[in-house]
């Protein structure tokens, strides 16, 4: 039998671990891979000891979009290597999911109050950055521990594209109460203007119209405010004005060209393997992707690959787009997975009908958007934050227990 001091200390030391994941949790989207990784470990690792989250229903569409991601590999030119490829399905999206939505280690209602704190001091440190050296810190942005939230302008872009949702007003605060939440909405939209990425100034701006159009009088006016301090970012940072009037898709412009082109390939690779793809992630293997390229490429994109050999990095990753990617990684099964993903997170958010559905909704819309022109679905800080996001979210619309 316990006694009361043993009762105190195991309840002081669960306290701790509360804490502690709680203020881990708020330093996850803002640091490195070395981090996150080891973050997720222990994520990993209390899921397994309460093993009953996994078996949450909420979860069941991810499982589904990983199984078919397996399934399909089978069928592909390397099955062991394209299977192994799906692990990032699980690490980066799964595990994170689960545990931000479920787990009863994290302080919810804290993090939702500290937040905007934290992203105040971390895009603040970003902006700094960037007008210390406008170019950006490339060495952040190779493969090393050191990869993260400043490294690279995309995956930039994206995690704060994904973390703008988590900047809740609360209803009948006070101008004090909506104070931080509001600059660090003004801050996340500044630091997102400098980076030049297209896909997420449209996600962000449809976010922003969609409480203009759907929230409460009082947010209307809030993400009016934001949408236009927005747009006023954009518009006046010659930078990010400029990188707009790149936008036609002509030979020009290469980047919205070569995008293009990519698409059409893509569509081609679809055309041939319509039920399993090339096998989940398998564009970054040189033998395959050479092969599909010779085959299926677009005329345009073969000349551009010849006169342009600098075109050839971009088009080796991946096709830019949440959507092809699906159809060349898994044909129309795995495509299907991906947009049912939407569908019955849409679903909850629509049926809980309370402040934070709004903002899931939005979430979605985000990624919807911003994943017509990226390929944001595998780029793992990205990723994550969205998982991260959407656990959340979902747990504060659904009202589950565990958030003080």
């Amino acid at each position: 039998m316990k006694t009361s001091g043993e009762s105190a200390t195991t309840i002081l030391s669960r306290e701790s671990i509360k804490n502690l994941l709680t203020y881990g949790a708020l330093l996850f989207p803002f640091l490195p891979n070395a981090y996150r990784t080891v973050y997720l470990s222990i994520a990993l690792l209390t899921i397994m000891i309460n093993y009953r989250v996994l078996w949450r229903k909420e979860n069941l569409p991810l499982y589904i979009f990983w199984c078919i991601a397996v399934l399909t590999s089978l069928f592909s030119p390397m099955p062991l290597k394209a299977i192994i490829k799906t692990k990032g399905i699980v690490f980066d999206l799964i595990v994170p999911f689960i545990f931000f939505a479920f787990s009863d280690l994290l302080k919810r209602d804290q993090y939702y109050k500290k937040f905007p704190y934290f992203a105040i001091l971390f895009t603040s440190i970003a902006l700094l950055a960037y007008f210390l050296h406008p170019h950006g810190w490339h060495f952040l942005n190779r493969q090393s521990w050191l990869v993260g939230f400043i490294g690279g302008k995309l995956t930039y872009a994206g995690v704060i594209s994904f973390l703008f949702p988590l900047i809740n007003f609360p209803e009948g605060s006070n101008l004090r109460k909506l104070l931080s939440p509001f600059l660090a909405g003004v801050l996340v939209l500044i630091s997102l203007a400098i980076n030049n990425s297209r896909s997420y100034y449209l996600g962000v701006s449809a976010f922003m119209v969609l409480f203009i159009i759907f929230a409460k009088r009082p947010l209307k006016v809030i993400y009016f405010l934001l949408l236009v301090i927005f747009a006023s970012a954009v518009f006046l940072n010659q930078r990010s004005y400029d990188y707009l009037k790149r936008s036609a898709p002509t030979p020009q412009n290469m980047s919205t060209f070569l995008r293009i082109q990519m698409w059409k390939t893509g569509l081609n690779i679809f055309k041939a393997r319509p039920l399993a793809g090339i096998g989940y992630e398998l564009w970054g293997e040189e033998k395959v992707r050479e092969e599909h390229l010779s085959k299926y490429a677009t005329p345009k994109l073969k000349e551009i690959l010849e006169r342009y050999p600098d075109t050839k990095k971009p088009v080796s990753g991946h096709l830019h787009s949440n959507y092809i990617m699906a159809l060349v990684n898994g044909g129309i099964l795995l495509f299907i997975a991906y947009i049912f993903i939407f569908i019955y997170y849409g679903l909850l958010f629509l049926k809980a009908k309370n402040e934070y559905s709004l903002s899931g909704i939005g979430l979605l819309l985000i990624m919807l958007i911003a994943g017509a022109f990226e390929y944001s679905f595998s780029d793992a800080e990205v990723v994550q934050t969205f998982a991260l996001s959407l656990g959340l979210l979902l747990n504060k619309a659904k009202g589950d227990e565990g958030n003080h």
